[in-house]
C-alpha cells in the first residue's frame, strides 16, 4: 500500500459527506448519499441516489430501475489543488480540479473547478461553482483523516482508505458506447455491461470491511477482501 506525493493542503484530506447540494435554479438534493474521499493527491467518490440506495442487497432489475443505476456521478482520480489562503474575513478557502482515472459516467456532470471553504475547525467544507451552477455542503467524516493508504488489489481493482473507512474501485471490463450519460442507452444488454462499474463504501469494524452503499447494490453487506 501506498500514498503519493502530496499534491492538496492537509484540510482536504480525509473522508467528506456531502449534506446538501443546492443548483441555480433552486433546487436542493439532501437524500442522496455522496462521499469524497481525498488522499494526498487520489481521490474517490461515491454518488448514489436515494432511489438507487433503495435498491442495496437486490441483484435483478427491471429497465426502469436499471436507469436509477445508470444515473450515478462516481469516480475517481486525482485532485489538485491551490494553496490556502485566508481572507480578510478570517475564512480559510482555495481552488480545487479533478482529473478523472475511472469515471462511472462517459462525460462528467460536474466539469467545473471548486471553490472551497472551511469553517473554524475544518470539519465543513462549502464548494462553489464558480458559474453558480451549484453549491454543496460537506461534512468531514470523524476518524477518516488517517491512516491513508491506496493500493491495487490481485484482481485489478483499487482500494482508497481514510481511517476507519474506505473507497473500492473496479473499472467496467468493457468500453462504453459513444454516449455522453449512461441513461441515454435503450438495449437492456448493453446498460447491464455498462453499469458494471463499481463504487463502494465500506466501513472498518472488528477488523472487518463491509461494504455499505455500491453502485452494484448487490455488493452492499459483501466484505472487502484486502
Amino acid at each position: 500500500m501506498t500514498v503519493p506525493a502530496k499534491t492538496v493542503p492537509g484540510e482536504l484530506i480525509g473522508c467528506w459527506q456531502r449534506k446538501w447540494i443546492e443548483f441555480a435554479d433552486g433546487t436542493r438534493d439532501d437524500t442522496s448519499f455522496v462521499v469524497w474521499l481525498q488522499l494526498p493527491s487520489l481521490m474517490a467518490d461515491v454518488r448514489l441516489s436515494a432511489a438507487a440506495l433503495e435498491m442495496g442487497g437486490r441483484s435483478s432489475f427491471s429497465m426502469d430501475e436499471l436507469l436509477v443505476l445508470a444515473d450515478s456521478d462516481s469516480s475517481s482520480g486525482a485532485t489538485t489543488c491551490t494553496p490556502v489562503v485566508v481572507r480578510a474575513d478570517g475564512v480559510r478557502c482555495a481552488t480545487a480540479e479533478w482529473s478523472s482515472a475511472v469515471g462511472f459516467q462517459p462525460v462528467s456532470a460536474f466539469p467545473e473547478p471548486g471553490l472551497l471553504e472551511w469553517n473554524s475547525d475544518g470539519t465543513v467544507m462549502m464548494e462553489r461553482a464558480p458559474s453558480g451552477t451549484y453549491t454543496e455542503e460537506w461534512h468531514l467524516l470523524p476518524e477518516s483523516r488517517g491512516p491513508l493508504s491506496h493500493s491495487v488489489l490481485s484482481d485489478g481493482a483499487e482500494w482508497f482508505q481514510a481511517g476507519s473507512v474506505g473507497v473500492l474501485v473496479r473499472d467496467r471490463p468493457g468500453t462504453l458506447p459513444p454516449v455522453s450519460r449512461l441513461a441515454e442507452l435503450t438495449d437492456r444488454g448493453a446498460m447491464e455491461a455498462a453499469i458494471d462499474c463499481e463504487f463502494s463504501f465500506a466501513s472498518l469494524a472488528d477488523g472487518v470491511w463491509t461494504i455499505q452503499h455500491s453502485t452494484l447494490p448487490w455488493q452492499v453487506g459483501a466484505l472487502v477482501g484486502l
